[in-house]
């Protein structure tokens, strides 16, 4: 006959690689559930970063639009300065100067909100109070 040690032994063996096999197992499930888990995180990343793709194009664009503005804005603003008539002190600026301010004014209180920018007026659009 078989002693009884060895019977307890082959138990407890059985026993300790049963619970290894268990946590094997369970192991195993984590780290699956773990890749689904990371699969679906990408997903979702990879949809958020193209709607930011898309935000941030919106804003190049805008930004790009509002650079070529400001530069217009001078080179006129130098051009009126540089060859506008003189005038006295005391007269008021011609209509095209006046609504080049006027619009200026309007652009940075827009800028200052967080709104766009209306296109430049006419000249004729402002009103000047001095004319």
């Amino acid at each position: 006959m078989i002693p009884l040690p060895y019977i307890l032994g082959a138990f407890v063996a059985v026993f300790v690689l049963g619970c290894l096999n268990g946590y094997a197992i369970r192991d195993g499930a984590a780290k699956s559930a773990a890749a689904k888990a990371y699969k679906a995180a990408e997903g979702q990343r990879q949809v958020m970063q193209g709607q930011i793709d898309v935000i941030s194009a919106k804003y190049e664009a805008t930004k790009e639009a509002a650079n070529r503005k400001a530069v217009e804005r001078t080179n006129t603003v130098r051009e009126y300065y540089s060859q506008g008539p003189t005038v006295d002190a005391n007269c008021a600026l011609p209509n095209p100067m006046f609504s080049l301010l006027v619009n200026s004014v309007r652009d940075a209180n827009a800028a200052a909100s967080g709104e766009l920018s209306p296109e430049l007026s006419t000249p004729a659009a402002a009103s000047n109070p001095g004319h």
